[in-house]
């Protein structure tokens, strides 16, 4: 009688609860569910990505202009070539490009650190402080790029008119005209904008350091320079290392803030804004590709150092 009942045929109207169910069944194994949750993101780091990435090392390879129909011709690393034998980009882009992002970099590192050993400590308010802090990183970057634009001016700045009323400086300096205050003033902007950044990644990996190594570090009579270096920065070391990785990257791609300060110029373009220009006022889409590319070997080799260094402290 039980296998009569069983070789009976299922009835329409309970068929979709018996896919339902297989399909419940099928995603229950690691194996097909694992894959099916990154099919998402990794839709997304092909699109926005890797596709992207490979246009932009195709166009660097070829003589692409704006406006044209297709592609241009394949001219190898004659775009590269090209670039280097440049003299201003030899001598001004790229040391303005290594000064501005490493620069930039260190101080937002040791600027966040602060920060976030500072919010880490009881005190009053601190909950208010953490969120007055992302205000600079929250704020759009053009809308207060203007108003940092307004305070460096050098007919009206904000700065100047304190400086010369406090007695430090006696005659107004031109931020954003000659060419060391210039870099400084864009660098000291980016810092502003991106220290918020570290302080909360670098909090958050503070809430994780075992308080009990602090306390035996204390008891063994460790000062606070001794445990921050022997107990806090070994153990947050990962964050601080993918951290300033992001930072370098996103530093170095760096256009808005330079552009709506100083338009870019001699004085103050980096690779980015100077490959914008190329391609998108020059219309050479190919030579401005190359010069966005021309440090890509470099961070790949700190990349790869990265991900080396991960991989050694995880085993």
């Amino acid at each position: 009688m039980q296998k009569e009942m069983e070789l009976q045929p299922t009835p329409i109207y309970l068929m979709p609860l018996r896919i339902l169910g297989a399909i419940r069944k099928w995603l229950d194994n690691e194996r097909h569910l694992g894959p099916i949750m990154i099919i998402p993101a990794m839709l997304v780091v092909i699109g926005l990505i890797a596709y992207p990435f490979g246009n932009a090392l195709w166009l660097s390879m070829t003589d692409t202009q704006a406006g044209q129909e297709g592609t241009g011709n394949y001219v190898g690393f004659d775009n590269f070539v090209d670039l280097w034998e440049m003299k201003d980009f030899r001598t001004i882009i790229i040391p303005n490009t290594l000064r501005y992002t490493f620069g930039a970099v260190v101080l937002k590192l040791a600027f966040g650190m602060g920060l976030a050993l500072l919010l880490n400590r009881p005190m009053p308010m601190k909950n208010v402080f953490r969120g007055v802090i992302l205000l600079p990183w929250i704020v759009p970057t053009s809308l207060s790029v203007m108003a940092w634009r307004w305070m460096l001016d050098p007919d009206f700045s904000i700065i100047n008119e304190m400086l010369i009323n406090l007695e430090i400086i006696d005659k107004d300096i031109l931020f954003l005209v000659k060419p060391k205050p210039a870099l400084w003033s864009v660098m000291a902007v980016n810092i502003w904008r991106g220290t918020p950044f570290f302080a909360v990644t670098l909090l958050a990996a503070l809430q994780v350091v075992p308080q009990e190594q602090l306390e035996a570090a204390q008891i063994d009579g460790a000062n606070v320079v001794q445990r921050f270096m022997k107990v806090i920065v070994p153990t947050i070391m990962p964050v601080i290392v993918v951290t300033t990785m992001f930072s370098l990257v996103r530093t170095l791609g760096d256009v808005e803030i330079v552009w709506v300060l100083t338009g870019g110029g001699r004085d103050t373009h980096l690779l980015a804004t100077y490959s914008y220009q190329l391609g998108f006022t020059a219309t050479q889409l190919g030579r401005g590709a190359a010069a966005s590319l021309f440090l890509f070997p470099g961070f790949l080799v700190l990349m790869f150092l990265q991900l080396r260094y991960l991989q050694n402290r995880d085993y």
